[in-house]
């Protein structure tokens, strides 16, 4: 013990190190893929046995739980001489993520990830007391539960040193007559409730290792996450998923919305610029990364990460992704700060009022209210998001936005510059009252994170002008050989609308450039019928989205539902729902009826002529006229951002060729001999379903992209040229590909 551990650790440190080992029972065998990358390591710096068989039941199991802190040392700490291989460092990271077995031996890892494991770990928490409790939780969730819990101990009689020292405090605090803890594991969670009223010392400091040193963040186990992707939407959505930094299906909405129209208008020939990224500057960011002990560069390339990833898992197709402090940014932020200093529309002044940091913005005090806190005190908010705002009275440097009111008022009239119309009746109502001056810096004492002002580095520019900047930084190193300036549409969020239609034409009427084209302004996300909110815990995950129904059934389910005028509702059961009801049973099933060996055992897609359409009478003709007025409409609903609308349309096409197909009987023409009927069936129903698929490549893309390959269609008639009725006499083979485009997703 003393070899591995007396150059970095305390005695203090070891004995709670030794005291967590003990009831955690951590043997490094029981990680298979740690011991894979790790064995030749832990053999080498670790004192272990080479292979672990007799050798290591000759040592004995006391060596054993030394390994993995052995490791830890190497990874964190290395000594000059020695280092682990990248792999296995890489794993006995993702360990020590997992489980906090050795926070004091890195302290400054303990102190970073404290917070976001004291939130991460409600997730996993109310998926256990949910086991515990014999809830219906699917078998695979069970199952690595189980393994979950017999490694920590969570029973609490699988912890020897908890029986012994806490005996008595169980039959006087955790008895029988607690109906709560009839069940084993229960004991450990009434322990730690009725932990200020036990009495044993050593019963209480075991009881405080306990409840400090095991936390798991739900996202750092893949494996769970996959095998309890259903148990966590049915039974812990409103457990907190961690910190407020990362994506929610409001971030992922505007994306989808963006990408789609992105796609859109790609296939309809049109050349596209398509950027998006994160805004990184601001006190916001700064307390943010304060508070979870970060530098801040190195808080917003984690932040950052998780945002791109998001966005890449859900299958968004930028051209661009801009980060504001990439250098690129900062010198177009310092060169249009010159421009609107030149041209006399910045000077210094003193500005007081009611500031919000969640927002970062000022706040008029008649859009402030005083409300009461659950402690008896009283906070003042804003009306408009109902964050605090806390009173500042500074010098800065201000914007002369009161001179450019008439301007902007024409912006607004040269033509439909804001959608829906709610929105741009909302900022005209802005515009009908007088602007004042806007603060465009902040003191560098209160700011240090952003970008200093142009010979003033006592003065950080405002975030805001920083942000709103990144759409000229993309243009400006745009590789396009059009001038794709000014942009065609900003698709923002509604809680943004001020900064995006007042601030930034603002800003670019003074410097001389003009404005952007357009706004798309969409509403918010209701989770069953409530508000989201990160104080509330109801945020919705992405990424648990996407484990349930994969990017495809989330695509779907948003453009499906969501309509930018209004706020959309959330609901797992209506997502799951409307993937299966449309995707796996209305055009899945339309899918594998055509291309079936039993009605398709040539597994050709058949030429199509109208006579196809004309051998099968009314039911024909029905679906041909559907079928040629579906493109168009669609095609204007897109145009016109008014996606689900869209959807509808398509969707109606599908619920004709499968009511089409029903009414044929094609295994009754199969079986009577009617070939010409059967093959007439067959081409107009793959027709169909190649239309539908080629309409539909905007909203889910993969899952279009997988309809398209099984019908043999080839990459290059995949554009709006070919989302119509095409006849042709060419017989094409089918792919190879399952007919099964989107399995059905088992939820009750």
């Amino acid at each position: 013990m003393d070899k591995v551990f007396s150059d970095v650790m305390t005695t203090g440190c070891r004995t709670a190190l030794l005291e967590i080992q003990y009831f955690v029972a951590r043997d490094f065998r029981l990680d298979s893929q740690l011991y894979a990358q790790c064995k030749s390591d832990a053999a080498q710096f670790c004192n272990a046995a080479p292979n672990w068989t007799e050798e290591a039941n000759a040592i004995g199991p006391q060596r054993n739980p030394l390994v993995l802190p052995c490791l830890y040392r190497y990874a964190y700490h290395p000594p000059a001489d020695a280092s682990l291989k990248p792999e296995c460092a890489d794993e006995v990271r993702r360990v020590m993520r997992q489980r906090a077995n050795s926070v004091d031996l890195i302290p400054e890892v303990w102190q970073s990830a404290s917070k976001d494991r004291e939130l991460e770990g409600k997730v996993v928490d109310c998926l256990k007391q949910n086991f515990v409790a014999k809830k219906p939780l699917t078998q695979s969730c069970s199952d690595h539960l189980t393994v979950i819990m017999e490694q920590q101990a969570l029973h609490y009689q699988l912890d020897p040193v908890l029986v012994n020292l806490c005996d008595k405090e169980i039959q006087i605090h955790c008895g029988p007559e607690e109906p709560e803890n009839t069940r084993q594991g229960q004991v450990e969670e009434c322990l730690k409730r009725k932990f200020d009223a036990l009495t044993s010392v050593e019963c209480r400091r075991h009881v405080a290792l306990l409840i400090t040193a095991v936390q798991i963040d739900i996202q750092a186990d893949p494996m769970l996450h996959r095998a309890c992707a259903v148990d966590l939407v049915t039974f812990c959505k409103d457990v907190p998923p961690g910190d407020g930094r990362k994506p929610h299906i409001g971030h992922i909405y505007t994306a989808v919305i963006a990408d789609s129209s992105a796609r859109f208008h790609r296939l309809i020939g049109n050349p596209v610029t398509f950027s998006t990224g994160t805004d990184e500057h601001g006190l916001k960011i700064q307390q943010a990364a304060l508070y979870a002990n970060e530098e801040p560069g190195r808080f917003c390339d984690h932040v950052s990460g998780l945002f791109k990833t998001a966005l890449e898992n859900c299958e968004i197709s930028y051209t661009d992704y801009i980060r504001t402090t990439e250098s690129r940014h900062k010198e177009n932020v310092h060169s249009f700060w010159e421009i609107l200093s030149e041209k006399g529309f910045i000077y210094k002044g003193k500005y007081e009022g009611w500031y919000c940091t969640a927002d970062e913005a000022f706040v008029a005090e008649d859009q402030t209210m005083l409300v009461k806190l659950p402690n008896g005190q009283e906070q003042r908010v804003s009306t408009e998001s109902n964050r605090p705002v806390e009173w500042f009275s500074e010098e800065n440097y201000l914007f002369k936005l009161s001179k450019l009111r008439e301007e902007l008022r024409s912006w607004l009239k040269s033509g439909p510059v804001i959608r829906p119309l709610r929105h741009y009746n909302l900022v005209k109502s802005w515009l009908d009252q007088e602007l004042i001056d806007l603060s465009v810096s902040r003191p560098n004492a209160r700011l240090s994170w952003g970008i200093p002002v142009p010979g003033d580095s006592s003065q950080t520019i405002y975030v805001w002008l920083d942000a709103l900047l990144n759409y000229m930084t993309v243009a400006k190193h745009s590789q396009s050989e059009m001038n794709i300036w000014p942009p065609s549409v900003h698709v923002i969020g509604k809680d943004i609308l001020k900064f995006h239609g007042i601030y930034w034409p603002a800003f670019l009427l003074a410097a001389g450039f003009e404005p952007p084209k357009s706004l798309l302004v969409h509403g918010h996300w209701l989770v069953d019928e409530q508000k989201m909110s990160k104080t509330t815990g109801n945020v919705v995950s992405p990424q648990s989205c996407i484990n349930l129904v994969t990017a495809t059934g989330l695509r779907y389910f948003l453009m499906h539902e969501g309509v930018p005028a209004s706020d959309g509702n959330f609901s797992i059961k209506r997502m799951v729902r409307i993937a299966n009801s449309d995707l796996a049973d209305g055009i899945g099933n339309l899918v594998s009826r055509c291309c079936g060996k039993s009605l398709n055992p040539l597994q050709m897609r058949l030429g199509l002529s109208p006579s196809s359409f004309e051998s099968c009478g009314s039911p024909g003709s029905d679906l041909l006229s559907l079928l040629e007025r579906t493109p168009d409409i669609v095609h204007d609903e897109y145009q016109q951002w008014n996606f689900y609308k869209g959807i509808d349309q398509v969707m109606a096409l599908v619920r004709g060729a499968n009511g089409f197909f029903q009414t044929m009987e094609p295994w009754k023409l199969k079986k009577e001999g009617q070939l010409d009927k059967l093959n007439a069936t067959m081409a107009v129903t793959m027709e169909t379903a190649r239309v539908v698929g080629t309409l539909l490549q905007p909203i889910v893309p993969s899952y279009s992209e997988r309809l398209l390959d099984k019908l043999g269609v080839p990459k290059e008639n995949r554009s709006w040229d070919f989302a119509r009725l095409r006849w042709t006499t060419t017989e094409t083979a089918l792919g190879s590909q399952q007919a099964v485009l989107f399995p059905r997703i088992k939820f009750e």
